[in-house]
Formats: C-alpha cells, structure tokens, sequence
C-alpha cells in the first residue's frame, strides 16, 4: 500500500475518536449520563428510520464488535423500540 493511503487511514481513525471525545462533551453539557458517545452515534444514524442491525453494520453507520449490546442498552433505556424481524 502506498503511503499516503496509510496516512490517509490512520488520519480518518483519529478524526472518528475526535469525534467521539466532541460527541461525549455534548452529552455532558446537556447532562446525558446514561449514554456514551457511541451509542448517540447510533442514535444519529438511525434516526427515524426502521433498520436491522445488520444494515447497520452493512452500512457502515456503526463500527465495532457491540452493535446487539448498544441496541439492547438504547432499547431499555426507552431511545429505541425494537422488534423482531418478520
């Protein structure tokens, strides 16, 4: 691989985590203790929408190994309503 491609990676890895560190300063500020800046995230890319929590995957509006454990902790905290796929 190029070098520049690597760079390019390594620099779109560190914007993600700044963002993130930007997501949970919001949360703070309006006192939003029982989220983490991954699941607003979430929260932002689903939107309004129906989605599978493998569109979200596919998609790429969520990146990591936690998906069904964020899904399940927005749904108890009442931010999701999840049903199960017909």
């Amino acid at each position: 691989m190029k070098r520049e491609y690597l760079d390019l990676t390594r620099l779109i890895e560190r914007l993600h985590r700044r963002f993130l560190d930007v997501l949970r300063a919001e949360l703070n500020r309006l006192g939003i203790k029982n989220i983490n800046s991954v699941q607003a995230l979430l929260l932002a890319n689903i939107g309004d929408e129906e989605i599978t929590i493998r569109d979200l995957v596919e998609r790429g509006y969520y990146q990591g190994s936690n998906v069904s454990y964020n899904i399940k902790k927005l749904t108890e905290l009442g931010y999701l309503e999840q049903k199960p796929a017909p």
